[in-house]
């Protein structure tokens, strides 16, 4: 059985093909399906990490433990109360939302443009336009 971080990445490459292959069909123009393959197979490990280091930082769920009495011990891992709770973490969840969707999605965007292009062997200099450029 594969690592997580490979399966992940397998299932990222499966998609991004289908994905490019029904792209073909509805846009007049072919996608570079190879080059968006390779990039989501380069990309793909990078984003899990990121994602770990996320969960790891803001816990998105506490384990609490219900002690027989009724008394609940916060914050803590499992093992040897009564019964188990997880309670969702919101303030952890929505500091990943915005950290992920303001700088992780910046840094995305930007290696996905010039990334994409660079592997169509398109010189530097142009995929750095494409990175900066605005329309």
């Amino acid at each position: 059985m594969p690592s997580p971080l490979v399966s992940a990445t397998l299932k990222s490459a499966f998609l991004s093909l289908c994905s490019a292959l029904v792209a073909t069909f509805l846009t007049p123009k072919d996608p570079p399906i190879l080059a968006l393959v390779i990039y989501s197979a380069l990309a793909t490990p990078p984003n899990f990490l990121w994602q770990q280091f996320l969960e790891r930082t803001f816990p998105g769920y506490i384990t609490e433990k219900k002690e027989a009495d009724g008394d609940v011990k916060g914050g803590t891992p499992a093992g040897g109360g009564v019964s188990l709770k997880r309670r969702l973490n919101v303030q952890n969840t929505v500091m990943k939302v915005v950290i992920d969707q303001t700088l992780g999605s910046v840094v995305n965007v930007a290696l996905h443009l010039g990334g994409v292009r660079a592997l169509q062997g398109v010189p530097l200099p142009e995929c750095w336009k494409a990175v900066t450029e605005v329309k």
